[in-house]
């Protein structure tokens, strides 16, 4: 049989209401929407897409961000972090107490040269060759005691005459050697009444003995004839009168060799100046040697171990002989300007000294600069 038509539509009427809640159900469930059971709510309504729980929370971190943002520029937020760590430095500082509080850069120290003659061995000269440095008794001896007093000086070998002119410069400045603004000494020159007047010196570094070299054959004064011991000096350095008088009586009516721009003593010296003595310069003990040696001269004033190094050298010593007592016995010394203030360091010199002496280094160091090592 043929169903009814009125019952065919209604059933297919009531397929078609099904199938469209049945498709608003699904499209309901996969877009977050409210589900219905049994005919009440279940869950929360909320539009397609972004959940309402995560755009609130979106919004609640955002606009915190923004609104600091637009408070505090990067600028103001960077010195805002240098305030925190300068201050958090300075807590720190304060905390770790005053050993460690900010100190202000200290002045180097200036430096230190020392000149010493470039031409008098054994005692000062230039080493000849690539080096060229100073050599000798004085800058070797000078050189370990600054050593010992943890000092870095310069030894420098330069011409008497200069190295005198930066010692009695008066000015500030630039000196003529070149060094400015240190303290320069000078190594190896006796202790006259004017020197001592403007300068600061050492006790005795060592001592020179002053000798007359004459020419082979020349009788030798009775003054200054026997022993070859080292006589004690006088205050002012000369020796003792012999028998045949004083020495500068001895040396009367004599042409003899003088170094120019040396002091020898403040008693030769004034007799030089007064005319007792007749000398006659030159520019090296060498030279007034050669001259003795050729009869140029009746004799020459001449350090004993000047006398002794160059004669050996230079071949003279069947030309020349030397007098055994010595003329002068002159201590010689380190000096600073006074304007420089180096007392306290010359005192420590003093002290390195003799503890050079005492342990015999003192004597090795003499020993080895008198044998050319």
């Amino acid at each position: 049989m043929s169903p009814c038509p009125e019952e065919t539509d209604a059933a297919a009427d009531a397929a078609r209401n099904a199938a469209r809640n049945a498709a608003r159900n699904a499209t309901d469930d996969a877009g977050g929407g409210t589900r219905l059971t049994n005919g009440f709510a279940t869950g929360s309504r909320t539009r397609r897409g972004v959940p309402c729980a995560v755009r609130w929370l979106l919004l609640g971190v955002v606009l915190p961000v923004l609104a600091a943002a637009l408070a505090f520029p990067p600028g103001a937020l960077a010195a805002d972090a240098r305030i925190v760590d300068a201050r958090t430095a300075d807590a720190r500082t304060a905390d770790a107490g005053p050993a460690l509080a900010v100190r202000s850069p200290q002045p180097a120290s200036p430096p230190l040269h020392v000149l010493c003659d470039e031409d008098l061995p054994p005692y000062a000269y230039k080493e000849k060759g690539a080096q060229s440095g100073a050599r000798g008794i004085y800058p070797e001896l000078a050189a370990e005691a600054f050593r010992r007093m943890g000092l870095a000086a310069a030894m420098v070998p330069t011409p008497w005459a200069r190295a005198m002119a930066e010692l009695n410069l008066d000015c500030a400045g630039e000196r003529s050697g070149g060094h400015v603004g240190g303290p320069v000494g000078v190594c190896g020159l006796y202790a006259t009444a004017q020197r001592r007047s403007v300068h600061d010196f050492s006790a005795p570094l060592f001592e020179e003995r002053l000798h007359l070299v004459l020419p082979v054959g020349t009788t030798i004064p009775e003054a200054l004839a026997g022993s070859d011991g080292v006589a004690p000096a006088e205050p002012d350095g000369v020796a003792p009168a012999g028998l045949g008088g004083t020495p500068l009586v001895a040396l009367r009516g004599m042409r003899l060799g003088v170094v120019r721009g040396w002091s020898y003593g403040d008693t030769l010296d004034a007799a030089r100046e007064a005319g007792a003595i007749v000398t006659e310069e030159a520019g090296s003990e060498a030279q007034n040697l050669l001259k003795v040696a050729g009869g140029r001269l009746d004799g020459a004033i001449i350090t004993r171990e000047g006398a002794l190094w160059l004669r050996d050298r230079l071949g003279l010593t069947r030309l020349v002989t030397m007098a055994p007592r010595p003329l002068a016995v002159m201590p010689v010394h380190l000096a600073f300007r006074r304007q420089d203030g180096q007392h306290h360091l010359l005192r420590a010199f003093d002290a390195a000294i003799r503890d050079m002496k005492a342990d015999g280094s003192y004597a090795r160091i003499v020993e080895r600069a008198l044998n050319g090592h």
